[in-house]
């Protein structure tokens, strides 16, 4: 079963779908294309909360980033436990966030390479003390919410566990 199969199968989605800014739009506000797995994400189920826990933000239009709640390019800070992360996380534009929760915790893309050979970052806000602040996954991000979902990371993404092996999450649009 693909990762989108399995997403459909766990998080249903809202009956209609959500109109995307074109691709030529998209392309001009951040430089490049979104990986194709989130735009069909946002096609199929829009921006939102995934069981009232995960906010997934929608791609926006040029003029809109950084002004509007949306996917913007970001940076790792220093001051975020950065040992061990790549060294491209720390230039803006290096990280492009999607996601974020009440913990603290944000989801982001590496933007190294083709946009779909971006693969999720995860900044756990809280964690322990021996714990990275920063995990990559390889994977995008249908295929980590429906990894999260199942628990078949090595460990729990985020600071809670509210999507944590959740074989029945919710979804709502924002």
């Amino acid at each position: 079963m693909s990762s989108r199969e399995e997403l459909l199968r766990l998080l249903e989605p809202p009956a209609e779908r959500w109109v995307l800014p074109g691709a030529d739009e998209l392309a001009r506000g951040y430089g490049t294309g979104l990986p194709a797995d989130y735009l069909w994400l946002m096609e199929t189920y829009g921006p939102g909360e995934v069981s009232d826990y995960l906010g997934i933000l929608p791609p926006v239009r040029a003029a809109e980033i950084g002004v509007v709640p949306g996917v913007c390019p970001g940076a790792a800070e220093a001051e975020e436990g950065v040992e061990g992360i790549e060294p491209e996380y720390l230039v803006h534009g290096g990280l492009f966030v999607w996601g974020c929760n009440p913990d603290g915790d944000s989801a982001f893309w590496s933007t190294v390479g083709a946009p779909d050979d971006w693969k999720v970052v995860v900044f756990r806000r809280h964690h322990g003390p021996y714990e990275p602040a920063w995990t990559r996954y390889d994977c995008g991000v249908v295929e980590f919410l429906a990894r999260t979902f199942q628990g078949r990371h090595p460990d729990n993404p985020f600071s809670g566990t509210d999507l944590w092996r959740n074989e029945s999450p919710s979804f709502a649009r924002s």
